[in-house]
């Protein structure tokens, strides 16, 4: 289903996912579609201790060959070129240190925004459900104080605002409409959709879920800075 959905009218979205805007989706077809895309959640990964992290600076080819180094520059007396040698893999080290422990720290940070519950429309009734359990098709519905469970295609906008400043910065509540948008409309003006972690402030709304996990917006920043963790530091894109 890879749709530019703010381009897409109300009843095409919801053609597009079999769903209905007063009765939701049935129990039985939230199962498959959960087994189909997966729960709604970030990949779980259990944090490394500060400790940890310092140890895996050090499994890098990079600083075995420059321990190496420097034990033979050691046992050929050659101690300002030892102490050049063992300065960089200390600043490396540390560098690196820094640096992942910064990104682990902002991982858990967007999962504690992505920790919340749901309500939803199901089999014809309203629910409050774990976030992790929506599926795209899913009909959720927005209250004041409410955090979004997951990316939508609103269906429904009664004077309804939202702070989307943990996606996009922009601290002024964006004003939500249910009307088709241009298909280059950037991503902070994109107001007929709503976005996972963002925080409803006003009005009330109803959106038929598009994206989950890690299809969703905050879900790609969440991969972006994970795999930030695998870049190599100035340092070593130097060296090598």
């Amino acid at each position: 289903m890879k749709q530019i959905w703010h381009t897409l009218s109300v009843n095409e979205v919801i053609k597009e996912f079999g769903s209905d805007p007063h009765s939701g989706l049935l129990e039985e077809e939230i199962k498959k579609r959960q087994q189909k895309f997966g729960f709604n959640k970030l990949l779980e990964e259990k944090p490394l201790s500060k400790l940890k992290i310092f140890i895996e600076q050090f499994k890098s080819p990079l600083i075995y060959i420059l321990v190496i180094a420097g034990i033979t520059t050691l046992v050929l007396r050659d101690f300002t070129d030892a102490i050049v040698i063992f300065g960089a893999v200390f600043l490396n080290t540390i560098f690196g240190f820094f640096q992942e422990n910064k990104t682990s720290k902002i991982l858990s940070e967007l999962k504690k925004l992505t920790k919340i519950k749901a309500y939803v429309i199901r089999n014809g009734d309203e629910k409050e459900v774990n976030q992790e359990e929506l599926a795209p098709g899913d009909i959720i519905l927005l209250y004041p104080g409410n955090k979004v469970p997951a990316d939508g295609r609103l269906i429904e906008s009664h004077n309804l605002k939202v702070n989307e400043a943990s996606l996009t910065g922009e601290w002024f509540p964006s004003e939500k409409i249910t009307e088709v948008l241009p298909e280059k409309t950037p991503l902070a003006d994109r107001d007929n959709m709503v976005f996972m972690s963002c925080v409803v402030e006003d009005g009330r709304g109803r959106a038929i879920v598009t994206e989950t996990g890690l299809k969703t917006e905050i879900g790609k920043v969440a991969e972006m800075i994970r795999g930030a963790k695998e870049e190599k530091t100035p340092y070593q894109k130097k060296i090598i």
